[in-house]
């Protein structure tokens, strides 16, 4: 039976933190056994498709779920697609401004940052994308916030943050996930990773059983509570391990591949 088998990036398929950015030698080789068995392999991130860096496209996956949901792609066919309409994106930019929150606005073919310093751990993601991905990081002047196309984006708390200014004015319009730090990230409240699996299981008719999410973090709970199987990589955050079906190993210890040995998929 075919299975719709969809990955989170960061601390799923590529490590991050101390290690630097790895990708282990068995995920390239169980990645292609799935696919020649016949089954749909896609990333479930929450990074807008102007964050997958070629690491990751150059690896061959079915498509992708970009922002949280906001963005379907497969082979090179664009399914769904959700923007801010510009009255409301302005809006947010306006309200995170008077909240003195920093910010990075996430669209499908371009991240974009202020021209001011950042404090926030923000600015570690600023310095990524510049240096990973110049010709996608677009640097906004005061006067250039207008009209921006961003499908989600992410906000942090600084010491004079207003960040409840910002909620009451937006919980119903917007759905937000706590990354802990002060770091949330933000995207239409209809919008998730679960709902992008929801979107394909009726595109290409997979049972709801059928499909199998594997993630590591805060902003995976929403597809792992959602899959009919979920697997946590054994470097997980301790938040998820109650919504799974399944523990595998460490990223470095072939997790993925041991996952899917386990499920008797490869």
């Amino acid at each position: 039976m075919k299975k719709l088998i969809l990955f989170d990036i960061d601390g799923t398929i590529v490590t991050e933190g101390y290690q630097g950015r790895i990708i282990p030698d068995s995920f390239y080789e169980t990645l292609h056994a799935l696919q020649e068995k016949g089954h749909l392999c896609f990333i479930n991130t929450g990074r807008a498709f102007s964050e997958v860096g070629e690491e990751i496209r150059s690896l061959g996956f079915d498509g992708y779920i970009c922002g949280c949901g906001t963005y379907i792609l497969y082979h090179n066919e664009e399914l769904f697609a959700k923007t801010f309409p510009y009255t409301l994106g302005n809006d947010i930019i306006e309200t995170i401004e008077q909240a003195q929150l920093e910010w990075i606005l996430e669209g499908q073919k371009d991240v974009y940052y202020g021209d001011f310093d950042y404090v926030t751990h923000i600015g570690d993601f600023k310095k990524e994308h510049l240096s990973l991905m110049p010709e996608h990081s677009i640097i906004l002047k005061k006067e250039e916030r207008k009209n921006i196309p961003f499908d989600k984006f992410c906000i942090c708390i600084g010491k004079d943050s207003n960040f409840e200014l910002f909620h009451q004015k937006f919980k119903e319009d917007l759905a937000f996930i706590d990354r802990g730090n002060g770091l949330y990230e933000v995207m239409p409240i209809d919008c998730s990773k679960a709902s992008g699996i929801r979107f394909l299981e009726e595109h290409f008719g997979i049972a709801h059983e059928d499909t199998i999410a594997i993630g590591d973090s805060a902003n995976d709970l929403a597809m792992l509570s959602y899959a009919g199987y979920s697997i946590a990589m054994g470097n997980s955050s301790k938040e998820i391990l109650p919504v799974v079906d399944y523990v595998t190993t460490d990223i470095l210890d072939d997790g993925i591949y041991h996952a899917m040995k386990h499920l008797h998929l490869i």
